[in-house]
Parts: structure tokens; sequence; C-alpha cells
């Protein structure tokens, strides 16, 4: 049994270097002043937040499910986007996102700052939103339950100090003007993934009908060498004796915890990089094939197809003649 615990550090140390590759950048940026009681819903499926709650005695509630409570301090995430109500009472009257942003928030780059109520309005919540479609080419996000949350009490260390951090980055009048704001909610993001990872339990609400979620340190080999060597002929076999595990048990534990077989969750991840390399540094398509395992482009846009629905987009000045075919 003592063998065991060397296996779990190095699970960890795997996980927090698969966590520093979920790099997003969100479309925008918003601390808002409310007055309470309130109750506002965000109907869209399209934009992810990612919110920190500034003041006690708020409450979530994701699509029908039960509502969850929150304190000051909270990180709560919508990898899924979705139908979502947050509150502080839940009789209040309902108010659509879209009220609130008729009363002309104050902005500073991507950066936004709402006030309703005056200067007595406590501040509320500070958040950022992503693209859902961005958040879902990667695969580890994608297959995140619809809530999480990473809670004050659970890292009182060092999560109610991060949180003053970004309400002040994000602070246009008297802060940071939202200067690293986005640095700021990434290590918020990949820490509540890390979190999930480590102790799923700790990471998602019972409220949120999350899938169920196993942690099986076991496969953190294989996923290790996934993201680290997305290039190499990786097989299930392969990767499952990387593991010490036969191919049928590494399969089942690793889609246990990831929600993906592990030879789709490889699909997925070659793609993700694939369309980074092609927008970022303008690769051409077999440039970006060779980098990620495929042996040729046409082999790169057949696997893009069938993980987007759609064929790649060349930037300029990459390969012209895939264009032609098209």
């Amino acid at each position: 049994m003592p063998a065991l615990a060397p296996r779990n550090d190095k699970a960890a140390a795997t996980y927090e270097k698969v966590v520093e590759g979920l790099v997003f950048t969100p479309f925008l940026h918003l601390q808002f002043h409310l007055l309470p009681p309130l109750r506002l819903e965000i109907s869209s499926r399209k934009r992810a937040p990612l919110y920190v709650v500034g003041t006690e005695g708020w409450w979530i509630q994701w699509e029908d499910q039960a509502p969850i409570a929150l304190e000051a301090g909270d990180v709560v995430f919508l990898p899924h986007a979705g139908r979502h109500q947050v509150f502080t009472d839940p009789q209040a009257p309902l108010q659509p996102w879209e009220t609130l942003l008729s009363h002309k928030p104050v902005r500073h780059g991507s950066t936004y700052n709402l006030t309703v109520g005056g200067d007595a309005a406590p501040l509320a919540w500070t958040g950022s939103f992503y693209w859902t479609a961005d958040l879902a080419s990667h695969p580890l996000v994608a297959g995140l339950p619809p809530v999480m949350r990473m809670n004050r009490s659970s890292n009182p260390t060092w999560l109610p100090l991060m949180a003053q951090v970004v309400q002040w980055i994000s602070d246009i009048r008297a802060g940071g003007k939202g200067v690293g704001m986005t640095q700021a909610m990434t290590a918020l993001l990949q820490h509540l993934v890390l979190e999930w990872l480590q102790a799923p339990e700790r990471a998602t609400p019972a409220a949120s009908l999350a899938p169920a979620a196993v942690r099986d340190p076991r496969i953190a080999p294989a996923l290790e060498a996934i993201h680290a060597r997305p290039a190499e002929p990786w097989t299930a076999t392969r990767l499952a004796a990387l593991c010490h595990l036969g191919r049928t048990t590494f399969t089942q534990r690793f889609q246990a915890q990831m929600q993906w077989p592990p030879m789709r969750y490889l699909a997925r991840w070659r793609v993700h990089l694939a369309e980074r390399m092609l927008k970022e540094k303008r690769l051409t398509l077999q440039q970006a094939a060779d980098a990620v395992g495929y042996s040729t482009g046409a082999i790169l846009a057949r696997a893009y197809k069938r993980e987007r629905g759609v064929a790649p987009t060349l930037e300029a000045g990459a390969e012209q003649s895939a264009a032609k075919t098209r």
C-alpha cells in the first residue's frame, strides 16, 4: 500500500502539466455592482461564463436543476454555457441579462463595469465570458461537467486573496483597469480544472447532475503522453502499457474520468492543436498534420471535419492548393 503514494504524486504532477495547456482568450470581462434583491437569467448557449462571487447571499441555478448556494470568493464555471439564473432572492422579479446591459456599462478595452443602484450597490460578481465553440475544441474542457465550483472554504489559503486580486484588476475606476484580467482568469480556470482532475467531488456541485466523476491516477501517464507527444503513433494498447493496465481496463478507466475513449480524446486533442497552428502560426495543412501526427494534410482535414463538422480554415499564406480542392 505505501507504494501508491509516489504514483499519486506523479499523477498530480501530470495533471498540473496538462492544465497548463488550458489557455483561452475571453471575448469580454465584466464587473458589476448590483443592489439586491435580484434574480437574473442568462440564456445564451454560445457564451460560457467564469464567475468570481464578490458578496455573500448568492445562488446559481443551471437549467432546471436545484440551485447551488455560493460564498463570497467562490469561482463558478459553466463550460458549456446554457440557461442559468443568479439570484439573491428566488422570489424577486426575473430580469433577463439584456436588461442589465441597457444600463450602459463603462468600458475600458474588453473590460466592462456596470453599476445598477448607485453607489450603495455592493460589489456582486466579476466574470469573464468565453465562446463555447473555442472551449469545446479542447477535449478536456469538452468533457467537463455542466457546472463547476471552486469553493472558498475548501481553498482558504489562497482563493479569497485571488478573488480580491481579480476584483481589483477588473475595476476600471479605481483598480487595474482590466490589465492582466485574461491571465488571472486563466489561472483560476486552470486551478478549477486541476481540482476536478484531482478531486472531482470538490469541484462538482452535487446539484449540477454532473457525470459520475472518477478520480483515477492510474490513467495519468497516458494523459500526459497524449498531451506532451501527440504526434507519436499511439494506439490504445500502447497507452494502456504506459499505465500498466490491460487495454480494456484502461479504456474503461480513461473514459470514466475523461468522458471520452482514449483514441477519441487523442483525435480531438490533435485537431485542437492543429487548429491553433493553422490560425496562430499560419502553418499549411501539411505542416500542421506533420506536427500533430497525421501523415497527410488530407487525413488531418478529414479528422478535423469529423470532430468539428466543418473543413479547416486556412489563414492567409497557408496552403493554397488545399483551398482550391474544397
